[in-house]
């Protein structure tokens, strides 16, 4: 049995179910079904065989979907993306893309998924198909934020990889029942993909909002329980409601992840949306190591949740010696359900199969996972290393700040240097910007200010430091 079989199993069920709603159409379990059996035929007719890797260029979260299950039937590896990735940069051997027309960089063999793709109907073979018999087979390509490398990579998934990742989500969502669950991430990312199979695959219904305002309109309008979101996308829902104040009384519970959810946010999300809030924490390549509900979380600044039984996680020293608990230094993690990077192939040994996720904190003695920053984020300040967050925190509230970043580059002559970058809504005063942060903290001495038209964030709404250093001025 897979995720695609029980898809099936709901059409029969509650045949008439909406599994899928977008603002201007909705799609039944009968017609995913269809759909499914209809690509499945067209893609078998191309001679698309089982264990070739095949990228998705959908933006129809429905039709992406319903290629994506046909592609598991027939065994074939599927990576859903953008349409600008270096897949062969990233080490994957792509033999064909599928996409909606839209254009892509990929100049191989190129399929355009027409409307006549779902209109084939099941053919007399459709039945036969078992999608990946072992389960330890590539069956799905993920493409990481790059926030840690610099640049993404991609993390192989076997099919037992990701139906158990299905299951896990399932186990972590049960603080609140639930039926409709509103999707912001896109499906190229991880949280979105998974998030949308396990819905489905539990015969619940998927809405999908392509803004902040119509993500507020969908769950007013379909009564959605659920919602699945990173806290920039939050951010931008509460800036929305703040001129658009749309009712959300049906929301039961918000599940986040991607980074720390600032208090400020929490309160205004809790205060316009809903008052359950789930975080958790992990990687691309682990899938979610840490979960918790903000209530006991709040008291610890950092918080990300409680490490899950089926994770491990070390806090290791620069020198990589294992630290006790309550210490701070570098995370690494590992599970049972992680990923293999492509460019590396799976891992050898029993140290090799350590995750650096990027991440410094601690565990705290009752399991809970404290993070306190990036460790590329490290900023050099009057001979001492700071991380950001806590600089951006004060800056959250001066006066024409929307967003502002702090980070540490090189100069020319190899001095580090701290800059601050901020997207104004309103006057700024540099000199007084950087007067207001040494009467914070003394250490907090900034080398400059720059203004920037926006902040560079993947698609978890992380931001990305290294973009941002590439645009400050040249000293």
């Amino acid at each position: 049995m897979n995720f695609v079989d029980m898809i099936f199993f709901y059409a029969n069920a509650t045949p008439e179910k909406p599994a899928i709603i977008l603002a201007d159409r909705i799609v039944t379990f009968r017609m995913m079904e269809a759909g499914i059996w209809s690509v499945e035929r067209v893609l078998r007719d191309k001679h698309l065989a089982a264990g070739q890797i095949v990228a998705v260029r959908i933006d129809s979260p429905a039709r992406h979907i319903i290629v994506t299950c046909a592609l598991y039937r027939l065994g074939v590896v599927s990576v859903s993306v953008k349409g600008h990735e270096n897949l062969q940069e990233a080490g994957v051997n792509l033999q064909a893309m599928i996409t909606d027309g839209a254009p892509v960089s990929w100049a191989g063999m190129t399929y355009v998924a027409s409307d006549d793709w779902l209109s084939q109907g099941p053919s007399s073979s459709a039945s036969a198909s078992v999608g990946f018999p072992n389960p330890d087979s590539l069956c799905r390509i993920a493409l990481t934020s790059g926030t840690t490398a610099g640049v993404p990579k991609a993390i192989g998934m076997s099919a037992r990889v990701v139906e158990d990742r299905i299951g896990l989500r399932r186990l972590t969502l049960t603080a609140a029942p639930w039926d409709r669950m509103l999707v912001l991430p896109i499906l190229s990312s991880t949280s979105g993909f998974l998030s949308a199979l396990q819905a489905l695959a539990d015969g619940h219904t998927i809405v999908f909002a392509s803004s902040a305002l119509e993500a507020l309109q969908l769950i007013n309008l379909f009564a959605v329980d659920l919602l699945i979101a990173n806290p920039q996308q939050l951010k931008t829902m509460v800036a929305v409601h703040q001129t658009n104040p749309i009712p959300t009384p049906s929301l039961k519970l918000i599940r986040f992840s991607g980074e720390a959810l600032a208090l400020a946010l929490i309160s205004e999300v809790r205060a316009r949306f809903c008052n359950k809030i789930l975080c958790d924490f992990g990687s691309t390549e682990s899938g979610p190591i840490a979960f918790g509900l903000v209530d006991r979380l709040l008291d610890v600044p950092g918080a990300a949740g409680y490490l899950a039984p089926w994770a491990e996680l070390e806090v290791i020293g620069e020198n990589g010696e294992a630290l006790p608990v309550g210490s701070e230094g570098i995370l690494r993690l590992r599970t049972n359900l992680q990923g293999a990077d492509l460019l590396q192939g799976p891992a050898s040994d029993a140290e090799s199969q350590w995750i650096y996720s990027g991440d410094y904190g601690k565990i705290l003695p009752d399991g809970m996972v404290v993070l306190s920053g990036r460790v590329s984020d490290l900023i050099r300040v009057s001979g001492k290393f700071v991380f950001p967050e806590p600089i951006e925190q004060a800056l959250a509230s001066y006066p024409g700040v929307e967003e502002a970043a702090a980070l540490g580059r090189p100069s020319a002559s190899g001095r580090h240097e701290f800059w601050i970058a901020i997207k104004a809504n309103g006057p700024i005063d540099t000199e007084a910007v950087k007067t207001y942060l040494t009467s914070r903290n003394p250490d907090w001495i900034v080398t400059g200010v720059t203004l920037v038209d926006a902040m560079p964030r993947n698609d978890m709404g992380k931001l990305v430091r290294q973009r941002l250093r590439e645009q400050l001025p040249v000293r």
